[in-house]
Parts: C-alpha cells; structure tokens; sequence
C-alpha cells in the first residue's frame, strides 16, 4: 500500500516535468510517436519515424502503452488533436507515475526483506536524487523499461525473503518472465542486468521456469514483430535485434564516444547516488542481505564497463538495488549500540537534505537547457495573429525542445528539413528558429531575415573563488557561485 514517501515521490517527479517540460534529442523517437499515435492512430506517411528513423528502429510497444495511458486527457484537452503542450506534459506524468507506482512496489518487497525502516530510508533516498526523480519521466527507452525491472526487483526481494520453496520458485518464475520481455521488446542491453538476478538465484529455476521464460520470448519477440513490423513498414522488425546487431555485433556504439573502463564506479555511480553513496557502501559491509543483492549488479556494471561506449542511463536499473542496500545500511546502523546509533539518523537525515536541496537546483539547470522548446513557444506568441507561416526549425532548435506537440497552428507549416546550407535555400521560409543568424540575415545583393527575439540558454556555471565566497554570501547576499546563460536560438522573420 502506497505511503505518504511514495505519493512525496510521486510529487517530485511532477516538479520536475513542470520545471522541464520540454525533451531533447535522445527522447525524440519516443515523443513523437506518442503524438502521432494520439492523433492519427494508424500508420501514415505523416509519422515522425518515417522521415527521421534515428540511428537505430525502437518499438512501439512502449509508446503505445504511454499513448493509451494519456488518450483520455488528449480526449478532453484537444478532441483527438493531439496538440499543445499540456497533453505532453500529461504522457510525461503518465510514464512519471507508472515509474513512481513500479517504485511504491518495490518498497514493499523492501520492507518484507528488511523492514519497515528501510523502507523509509529507500524511499528517502529515492526522493532526494536529481537523475532518478527527474528522468523518471523521460521518454527515453531506459526509463520505460524502468518500470517492468523494479516490478521484477521486487519479486527478486520477495524471492530472497520468502519462507518456502514453493513462494521462491514463485517469485522466480514472475521474475524470469518480466526480465524476458523487457530484454525482448523494450531495452536488449538489460540482458546483463537479468542475468546477473537469475543466476544469483538459480537455486529457484525450475523446468517450469525455463518453459515459461522461453514461451515469454517467444511471446514477446512476436508482439514486437506484428507491431513493429506495421509502424515501420518493414516486414520482419524487430528493433531490439538490430540494436542487438549495431552495438554488438557490429560495435557501432563507440562511434558515440568512449570512456575509461573504471567511469561508471569513478563517476557514474557517485553522481546518481548523491548522499545515498556512503550509506551504500556501508550496507554492503553491515548487512550481508544487502551484499547478496549489490554483488550481482556489481558484476553486471563490470561488465557494462567493458564497452567503451558508456552513458548514466545504462547503469540506471542498478540505482534501485544501491539505494536498497544504501537503506539497509541506515537501518541496520540505526540499531546499533552507544554513539554510533546516535549519529547515524541525523546524518544520514542531513545528507538527504543536501541530496534534495542538490536536486533541486539540477531541476532548475536543466530547465534551461531547452532553448529549442522555449523558442517556439515564444514564436507563437508573437506572430499569435499571424496566419499561412511557414517556419524552418534548424537541427539544434528541434534536438533542444521542439516537438510535434508543440506544434499548435493547423495553419502554419513546420519545417525540420536538414542540411539546407545556402541562404537561398530558405527563400520560402516566413520563418526560422536559427542557432546561426549570420547566416541568414540582410545583405547589400539580397534580402533575407532579421531576428525578432532571442531565447537564451544555459552555458555552465561561474563559481565565485574562494577567497570571496565569505564577502558573496554575508555582503552581497548572493549564492557563491552563477548560472550562465547566453542566446542559443534565434527567431527571426524574412524581411
């Protein structure tokens, strides 16, 4: 049953879609298939993902899930429009909240396996860190795959704990054919996660469960082919086997940048954990349940390391094990003897107010890092009675904010074609939201556009030295250090 800390993380993942209600790049496919499954439904030449495919096909199946959860607000709002930044914001909470509810489960597998006060401290720590509150509702293909792995790390809590032979092969059972389908149809790379959690508890596999996580691939890998293959138009798609093939088979994914094998525990881990980071490696040293459950996820991000392509996001599945074992330390500390027990809650209370105070602050930062989407807000609400519009959108404004949603004219036209260089090429353009303005503004031998606005975005932060910090804070009455911002797109209008 969900508790006031689960409804409190509920909360937080909402401030952080209201903060930020934009998307960037990475969560483009995502998005856009959401909006026009909303407001088309069938296959069409119109879909997004049939102009701009990415790098790499994604399944439906998750959009579609997200799409069904937002239609009755979209049904309300628009009529079936799919228009505007409120029904955004609506599938935004929707995957946000099945995220939080996936959690609010996996607490109560935490409170069975070590009790009500760990419980507490899980979601505490939850609640307090900026990427696992805030990307919670991120339609990225990591986060819709959040949602069955902590369904499936609560069976495995439940599968450690459980009192009998019969309820271990249970949760088992429920485990495999979760990890299964997630690996399948929505994130292959999870494949290392669930092994990890297989073997750890292989004492509880049966020839029932191998049956029944076979007959789950099996069921899976079709969904994705009759699904997939209809919204791609291409017949046998199953995204998640040529993902499987571009980063492994082909080891493409380096082409996106390298890293040192030891970043994740280096960086990675530290960074997503904030305050819970100590208490996690504590709990791996006072409770030997915790250390059951750390050690598997350890090995998996080890061999996570091995690929020099490394990203936050990949490792995000470990977050919820580190804050359970992060919990079980606090807990287990908590009943310790003379000073010890003492010291420990206020600290561990103190480091989660720092850990939210941090969070909040990241919240704000990263609502100033979609100039794209802010920008063509702004544009319509200075050309509000402008008709027949006809806008080009350059790549940087539509990978920093700009999507179908926000589209709101049925009678201006939205144009992201690419690799347009030359001024003449813009000639038809009333139009641009530019990151180059020099480019196509007015010349001696022709007319082109002149800028109307500009949407300023962030570039980093100023920190005051040290040696001023005391006159900064007590003086000037000012945070030591300055969030940067600089304009990075350009509205403009041909002259």
């Amino acid at each position: 049953m969900a508790g006031v800390l689960d409804y409190v993380f509920a909360g937080m993942v909402a401030l952080g879609v209201v903060c930020a209600p934009y998307t960037k790049v990475e969560e483009s496919f995502f998005m856009q298939a959401v909006h026009d499954i909303l407001k088309w439904g069938r296959i069409n030449s119109s879909f997004d993902h049939l102009e701009f495919p990415g790098v790499v096909p994604r399944s439906f199946i998750g959009p579609l899930f997200i799409a069904a959860l937002t239609y009755p607000v979209n049904l309300l709002l628009n009529v079936g429009a799919a228009e505007g930044m409120p029904v955004q914001i609506a599938a935004r909470l929707a995957l946000g909240w099945t995220v939080a509810w996936a959690n609010s489960t996996l607490g109560e597998a935490v409170a069975v396996a070590f009790g009500p006060s760990a419980r507490r401290w899980y979601l505490l720590f939850c609640i307090t860190q900026f990427h696992y509150v805030f990307w919670s509702s991120r339609m990225l293909g990591n986060t819709l795959a959040l949602v069955p792995v902590l369904l499936a790390q609560a069976s495995w809590l439940r599968c450690v704990a459980a009192p009998s032979a019969v309820m271990r092969r249970h949760y088992y059972r429920r485990m495999a054919i979760i990890l299964v389908s997630t690996c399948a149809i929505l994130r292959f790379d999870l494949v290392v996660f669930a092994a990890a959690m297989l073997f750890a508890e292989i004492a509880g596999c049966t020839r029932r469960t191998v049956l029944a996580a076979f007959a789950a691939l099996v069921l899976s890998a079709a969904a994705s082919l009759a699904v997939d293959s209809y919204f791609w138009q291409t017949p046998w798609m199953w995204p998640e086997l040529q993902v499987f093939r571009f980063n492994v088979l082909h080891g493409r994914s380096s082409e996106w940048g390298v890293l040192p094998p030891y970043y994740y525990f280096s960086h990675f881990v530290p960074r997503l954990l904030l305050g819970a980071f100590p208490f996690a490696c504590a709990g791996m040293l006072v409770d030997r349940r915790a250390m059951r459950l750390v050690i598997p996820y350890v090995a998996a991000i080890g061999v996570f390391s091995a690929n020099g392509h490394k990203e936050w996001r990949f490792i995000l599945p470990a977050v919820p094990v580190l804050n359970i074992c992060a919990a079980a330390g606090v807990s287990r500390l908590c009943q310790a003897r003379g000073v010890l027990r003492r010291v420990v809650r206020p600290v561990a209370a103190a480091t989660c107010l720092i850990s939210l105070a941090s969070a909040i602050l990241m919240m704000h930062i990263s609502s100033l890092n979609y100039p794209g989407g802010h920008a063509l807000a702004l544009l319509h609400r200075i050309e509000h009675s402008a008709a027949a519009v006809r806008v080009h959108i350059d790549t940087y404004a539509a990978m920093t904010g700009v999507t179908r949603f926000g589209e709101l004219r049925q009678d201006w036209v939205y144009d992201k074609t690419e690799m347009l260089l030359h001024p003449s090429e813009f000639s038809d353009y009333t139009h641009l939201l530019t990151s180059t303005p020099k480019l196509h503004k007015s010349t001696a031998d022709r007319d082109g556009f002149v800028v109307i606005a500009e949407q300023y975005g962030y570039t980093g932060i100023l920190i005051t030295p040290l040696s001023l910090i005391p006159k900064t804070i007590l003086f000037d009455h000012r945070l030591p250090f300055e969030i940067t911002q600089k304009p990075l797109v350009w509205i403009m209008r041909k002259k």
